[in-house]
């Protein structure tokens, strides 16, 4: 893929693919007729139209992946999947077959695969991690997972992070980034974001809204909180529980995402109570920064790392008044772009340590990313900067297999997406989340985590 694919199908075309779509036709010089958008409903048909790009409605299935895919795409071509409920997994192993190049922004299940309830580690972002990376192999259609603005782009904040950390700490610059992080201390590494964005319109109580896509949002609040998990950690958290297979490198606990809030801090704001949101990066970043100590014994260091999600106003009070209504199905969820009027997204990399804390990444405004691009928000321009960062590295990668942010060449990927993030920086603090912490993860927990997921949570740990 030195060259730009002769085709691409973009799969799925709600906030992100509309979002992304004017920027990959003029980024990457196509014609209308070089892209195809399959979708599970009509959703982007408006946006589709004004670029002239075909949009097929048809929800992708395992009984129609392959004939719905085979006479889209050709060898050298490119698939990027955006959507929920298609096999992240599926795709890739098509891909592989027909030669065919992938991006995804999250390890999607077919539907039904966050609900197993005989078995909620199999529901986790580790667990999709864990069977995504067993289909890599050297030489391959590169298939980048997981790569949006997180997962994906704070991999590449945390590697530029870390690097100024070291300079301001006086850390040779000759280290490993998991060397650096060990060295430099850094015990908690959080992805802390913060989303002002707002708009006047009324929002009625029994709607859901958010600033990227509520059915994706849902889907990851609800399963189980997710964290890796560090060397520094004295016990579990209540209802943690270990992973018994794979690298061990993060744990997973009985409590939905969306149930569970931490102290997190970014610059904009200092000190706030956010979300546990479970996340492929827990996973990918701890295992990246664990520093080994032989095949079968413990690790020397790793981090605990989460990523800790403060959402829009708005999305916040729909998480509040959801609640409120006993968690009930949704009838109305949409996301807010048009409808925003001012505000920002705040999403960086928060390195702690017992010497403070130290934030790195990009603050984007909601004016700034409607100048680069139309249909666009604060928060869409940072997941598509991600995708065109993965791209530009694609293009002289393209037969490295699976392969995740951590695989990739930060500085490279950074040059591409950095156009498009706005501010880029970095803030020192000392900021603890508790007096005389130790930094554990409890000293971050806001409350007691409750006990809500059902009856096999409790029969899950006995």
């Amino acid at each position: 893929m030195e060259k730009s694919p002769s085709a691409i199908l973009i799969v799925g075309f709600g906030c992100i693919g509309q979002a992304l779509l004017p920027l990959i036709i003029r980024e990457f010089s196509l014609r209308p007729n070089q892209i195809q958008i399959i979708a599970a409903d009509a959703t982007g048909k408006a946006v589709a139209d004004i670029f002239k790009v075909q949009l097929e409605v048809s929800p992708l299935m395992p009984i129609n992946l392959e004939s719905m895919l085979k006479d889209r795409l050709h060898r050298d071509d490119l698939l990027i999947n955006l959507s929920v409920e298609v096999s992240s997994l599926a795709l890739i192993t098509w891909c592989k077959q027909a030669g065919v190049l992938y991006l995804d922004t999250c390890v999607e299940p077919w539907p039904g695969g966050y609900s197993n309830t005989e078995n909620f580690a199999e529901t986790t972002n580790y667990a999709l991690r864990e069977q995504a990376l067993h289909l890599a192999e050297r030489g391959a259609p590169t298939a980048v997972i997981a790569h949006g603005a997180n997962p994906g782009l704070v991999t590449h904040f945390a590697k530029a992070g870390l690097r100024e950390l070291a300079k301001l700490r006086g850390i040779s610059s000759q280290l490993s980034s998991a060397e650096t992080a060990a060295a430099i201390g850094v015990k908690v590494i959080q992805i802390a974001e913060r989303d002002t964005q707002r708009g006047t319109c009324l929002i009625p109580e029994e709607d859901f809204v958010n600033t990227w896509s509520v059915s994706g949002f849902l889907a990851e609040a609800l399963q189980c909180a997710e964290a890796g998990w560090g060397t520094h950690e004295q016990s579990l958290p209540p209802h943690g529980v270990h992973h018994d297979f794979g690298e061990r490198s993060a744990i997973f606990m009985l409590a939905h995402g969306i149930d569970v809030r931490v102290k997190s801090w970014v610059p904009s704001m200092g000190e706030q109570n956010s979300y546990l949101i479970p996340h492929h990066e827990a996973a990918s970043l701890a295992s990246f920064l664990t520093v080994p100590s032989g095949r079968y014994a413990s690790p020397v260091y790793r981090p605990t790392v989460y990523y800790a999600y403060t959402p829009s106003p708005a999305t916040c009070q729909s998480i509040q008044s959801w609640k409120a209504r006993g968690r009930q199905a949704l009838k109305h969820g949409y996301f807010l772009r048009d409808e925003l009027e001012d505000g920002f997204d705040e999403l960086g990399i928060l390195f702690i340590g017992e010497w403070g804390a130290y934030w790195y990444g990009s603050t984007l405004s909601l004016g700034e990313a409607r100048q680069i691009a139309p249909f666009n928000s604060a928060t869409s321009m940072q997941v598509v900067a991600g995708i065109l960062g993965a791209l530009a590295w694609m293009k002289n990668h393209p037969n490295e297999g699976v392969v995740e942010a951590e695989d990739m060449d930060s500085e490279q990927v950074l040059d591409a997406a950095t156009p498009f993030l706005g501010e880029i920086c970095g803030f020192q603090t000392s900021w603890q989340p508790a007096a005389n912490s130790n930094l554990q993860f409890n000293d971050f927990l806001v409350s007691s985590m409750p006990m809500e997921m059902t009856k096999r949570l409790e029969e899950y740990v006995n």
